[in-house]
């Protein structure tokens, strides 16, 4: 079971930071040859992917992927479906293991697990676990938010990442965590980040990279998630992406579901 314990904690500790009010900025003075400022570098970062108008066109996400260790074996094998409303289904596969389900109809958020014993578990998630599931999945999300940490945003001046040379942006939070992204100083495409995780044997540094660039329609999107931590790599290849119209059925209320919504009383 403990090659499975390793893509679980990894998307736990993943987990994405939430839109902040606006707060002051680090005390982190940026270097001098900084030419861009927050707002320039994410119109550019926007412009390479495909633009404003492609991102606001996409009403329907869907995507399918695998999750490899290093040594290419395969633990965990992804579904995830968004759409309008807040339209959600997300299916994780443990390979040899079991399956796990979570979703919204646009109102009610659930989530099925599974257990040692073979044994369904279902419950009902509240807006922000939803939220966090789906962001550890859809990195794409993860690009589309920076605009609403715009006012905690410093360029620290550029640095090599995933072996290219890229700009740093700093992005803080209120809870005293910050997170470091990373922008090619050539394409502008996000690269990746970098966070300092606490765990139970001490802080350790978790680099994302973003890689295998494609087109998707009318959005260039990368294909391949790959989370660092001390040289020890675990790959999220995706090898679907598509950004066409889903049918509301997908994303109807399981019956197990159904069953736990509390009964509305009949109008007399």
């Amino acid at each position: 079971m403990q090659i499975f314990i390793l893509p679980i904690f990894l998307f736990a500790s993943f987990g994405l930071l939430q839109p902040e009010s606006a707060i002051e900025p680090p005390k982190t003075s940026p270097s001098t040859n900084v030419t861009e400022t927050p707002e320039s570098l994410l119109t550019k970062s926007v412009l390479a992917i495909g633009g404003n108008r492609a991102l606001e066109e996409v009403a329907s996400f869907q995507l399918h992927g695998l999750i490899r260790l290093a040594d290419e074996r395969p633990v965990v094998e992804i579904d995830l479906s968004t759409s309008g409303g807040g339209k959600v289904l997300g299916v994780l596969t443990f390979v040899g293991v079991g399956q796990s389900k979570f979703g919204s109809d646009g109102i009610t958020a659930w989530e099925q697990n599974f257990n040692t014993d073979q044994t369904l578990t279902w419950g009902l998630l509240d807006q922000n676990a939803l939220t966090q599931k789906v962001r550890q999945i859809n990195w794409l999300e993860w690009f589309t938010m920076l605009p609403a940490k715009i006012n905690n945003m410093v360029i620290l001046g550029d640095e090599e990442f995933d072996g290219e040379a890229c700009w740093k942006v700093l992005i803080s939070s209120e809870n005293a965590q910050s997170e470091t992204a990373f922008f090619s100083k050539e394409t502008f495409r996000p690269r990746g980040r970098r966070t300092t995780e606490k765990t139970p044997h001490g802080e350790v540094t978790i680099n994302v990279f973003f890689r295998e660039w494609r087109r998707v329609k009318n959005l260039l999107l990368f294909h391949s998630v790959v989370f660092d931590q001390d040289g020890s790599e675990v790959t999220f290849s995706i090898d679907r992406i598509s950004i066409d119209t889903l049918p509301d059925s997908i994303f109807t209320l399981p019956d197990q579901i159904k069953a736990l919504q509390p009964s509305v009383p009949e109008k007399q």
